[in-house]
């Protein structure tokens, strides 16, 4: 098992993107893989969504979703936070 928590201060103070790839790294390469291909499938799954929704349009709309949010930064490091927690805990 990882332990990732060695040094709290590092953790704690780590850019979340950083700390994610670091795990991934580091974690059952099984695991990762299949929580990648999790967020592909989602990923597909929401582009299609997206074009039938707002046609050709959809990708000035995603656009504007990240540039225009204010709280961008902290969807991104939920996203990161809530893949770190399902990496480690399944590669227990």
């Amino acid at each position: 098992m990882m332990d990732i928590f060695n040094d709290e201060d590092d953790f704690l103070h780590s850019n979340p993107k950083d700390k994610f790839f670091e795990i991934a790294d580091n974690a059952n390469s099984d695991v990762v893989r299949y929580e990648l291909e999790q967020i592909f499938d989602q990923f597909i799954a929401m582009e299609n969504i997206l074009e039938e929704k707002f046609g050709e349009e959809f990708l000035r709309e995603i656009h504007n979703f990240i540039y225009g949010r204010a709280d961008m930064e902290t969807l991104r490091t939920g996203f990161y936070m809530d893949k770190m927690s399902i990496i480690l805990s399944k590669s227990e």
